[in-house]
């Protein structure tokens, strides 16, 4: 029976996150942030993760309406009673430990947004604008906060399940249209310091001690690092403060400085090769609900490492996302742990002789047991 479960495992996906989750131990050490605590929250994720592997993820299906009233939930209390820090209400204190319910919310959106469309044999135009209605109060709730970085990547989330869970192009392109009517609009919706991150995205020249230093900071340890980079612990834009927040939004800045153009690519194969290995359990699931489960979690995690990574080297606009299982934070890393989790749980209950199934609508070709 053992044996049976362990070659049901895939076997790569723990060690690629082991892999990221040690790089980020060393840059956060690196950064004169509390590795401590990190270390302390990386337990914790690898407890999630152990946990969510031995959990069916086919029971999370029921509990869906209760996991969408909780998310709702938590993102109210944080506008009720939340900790307000540089200017951001996005915190609960539990237990004295800080809790951030928009990171928790991606992958409790992810497991909603699964167990809807797999309830749809294809995705009518009612069934597309009930989707966006489950993803809007979400969304508006964590704008709210300010979480702009969050917002991306909650709309990120939703696109990408709705396409590959069958959305029709037409569907997704009336989105994207309404995306450019309200881009005129966006001065009046932002909050002063995001629409001044936008001015400076554009031009970063403009205020390069003000609202542009942390950009041109961040390209400076990137360049500096060159091909091989300064080593550990010998990157002078990092471990003198010059680039602010390194341990968090700008920690990709502080790798690159340490490690060199060839030690980001291999961190970036790192991220691909860990979001193939999602790509695979998801065509390989047993139900639609774990394949939608597991693509969903693809989505979430490309979708935060390439904001991450385009706005540390100036290709995006400055928008607070955390480098998954890189960047210092314990909501952060203890949510994608329990994602990856959950992704491995579908894995485990693949069959292991295949067939394709007729019958289901989608992108995602899922398969069954001969």
């Amino acid at each position: 029976m053992r044996a049976a479960v362990w070659n049901r495992l895939d076997h790569l996906q723990p060690l690629l996150a082991g892999m990221l989750v040690a790089l980020g131990l060393m840059t956060v050490y690196s950064a004169r942030a509390d590795w401590m605590r990190q270390l302390v929250w990386v337990i914790l994720g690898a407890a999630a993760y152990a946990a969510a592997t031995a959990f069916d993820y086919r029971r999370l299906r029921a509990l869906a309406p209760w996991l969408y009233l909780a998310m709702l939930a938590m993102l109210i209390s944080v506008r009720l009673l939340g900790r307000t820090t540089l200017g951001a209400q996005r915190w609960l204190s539990v237990g004295g430990f800080p809790l951030q319910p928009s990171e928790l919310s991606k992958l409790m959106l992810v497991l909603v947004l699964a167990a809807y469309l797999s309830r749809l044999d294809r995705i009518s135009w009612r069934a597309f604008i009930a989707a966006i209605g489950l993803v809007a109060p979400v969304a508006a709730l964590i704008l709210l906060q300010p979480d702009l970085g969050t917002t991306i990547v909650v709309v990120a989330v939703a696109m990408g399940m709705l396409f590959l869970g069958g959305a029709r192009v037409v569907q997704l392109g009336s989105v994207a249209a309404c995306a450019v009517v309200v881009i005129p609009l966006l001065p009046h919706l932002l909050h002063g310091y995001q629409r001044r991150r936008l001015e400076i995205f554009l031009n970063p020249n403009s205020d390069p001690l003000g609202a542009g230093y942390n950009l041109l900071q961040a390209r400076i340890a990137v360049g500096a690092g060159g091909l091989f980079g300064q080593g550990w612990l010998h990157g002078l834009q990092g471990a003198l403060g010059f680039v602010p927040e390194r341990a968090t939004d700008f920690v990709f800045a502080v790798f690159a400085e340490q490690f060199g153009l060839l030690g980001s690519l291999l961190l970036l194969a790192i991220f691909g090769t860990l979001l193939i290995r999602l790509l695979r359990s998801a065509a390989a699931a047993p139900d639609r609900f774990g394949a939608l489960v597991a693509a969903g979690v693809f989505v979430m995690i490309f979708a935060q490492v390439v904001e991450n990574v385009g706005m540390n080297i100036g290709l995006l606009p400055i928008a607070g996302i955390p480098l998954p299982l890189i960047s210092y934070g314990g909501s952060a890393t203890v949510t994608t742990l329990a994602a990856l989790g959950l992704v491995q749980s579908v894995t485990l209950r693949r069959p292991l002789l295949l067939r394709p199934q007729a019958g289901w609508s989608g992108n995602i070709t899922v398969r069954a047991q001969a």
